[in-house]
């Protein structure tokens, strides 16, 4: 196989490899992950729940606020109705005393409605934080736990990087370059081989001369179709 091929074919059988690393690195991230998500939404909860609670200490503010300026008005109310000369004045004074009665009867039940939902969602906040903390500790138990798979992972792919590293030392720039330009848009099928004269990666059918030259490997054949680096798959380069 000419040279050039060779080490296209084993640059990308080094990518491959790398590809296959990755959901074996999430599978064995896959517990940790669960319990990070679920700390995650646990977290964006708390959030919510403070916001809320402020949102109801405003509300319960205003209606003190509210009270306050009722009494307010109710002393000046009073104050009228010492001075008062005629029963409509009265009554009036009287009308506009009831309703601010009234209000000020309802803006009390708002703020023990709102300090009530604050109590709640406080005690909420309690029991997430609770949760939170006990999933925090699982997470340390299971970092601990995979912590070994994924050192010997690391481990590997330190090895193929390495390898890939002298391999892509070695080559031509112009050749890697090449690649590179073919696995921007075709990723780790850049190279690909043929099969049944068709090209694995677009599996399109080749043509006579094209697979014949792909059979003697003295230069570099692209698909005619799709411009994958075509190669003669053989025990070697599996």
């Amino acid at each position: 196989m000419n040279k050039y091929l060779n080490q296209l074919v084993e640059l990308n059988q080094y990518d491959k490899k790398l590809e296959k690393l990755i959901p074996v690195e999430e599978s064995i991230k896959k517990p940790l992950t669960t319990l990070q998500n679920k700390v995650k939404n646990l977290t964006t909860k708390l959030e919510k729940l403070t916001d809320e609670i402020k949102n109801l200490i405003l509300k319960k503010s205003k209606n003190e606020l509210l009270i306050t300026e009722l009494k307010e008005k109710l002393n000046q109310i009073a104050e009228k109705s010492a001075k008062v000369k005629t029963m409509k004045e009265a009554k009036a004074l009287s009308l506009e005393e009831e309703l601010a009665k009234e209000q000020i009867e309802s803006a009390n039940e708002e703020i023990a409605k709102f300090e009530k939902m604050v109590e709640e969602k406080k005690e909420e906040k309690e029991e997430i934080t609770k949760e939170t903390k006990s999933l925090e500790a699982q997470i340390i138990i299971t970092q601990a736990e995979i912590q070994d798979k994924l050192d010997e992972l690391e481990k590997q792919k330190e090895t193929i990087y390495k390898n890939k590293d002298v391999l892509i030392k070695k080559m031509d720039s112009n050749i890697y370059k090449f690649y590179k330009k073919i696995k921007k848009w075709a990723g780790n099928s850049a190279v690909s081989p043929i099969r049944k004269q068709a090209c694995m990666g677009c599996f399109m059918k080749i043509n006579e001369k094209t697979y014949a030259d792909a059979i003697k490997g003295e230069e570099i054949i692209t698909c005619p179709h799709c411009g994958r680096v075509l190669y003669i798959e053989t025990e070697e380069n599996k």
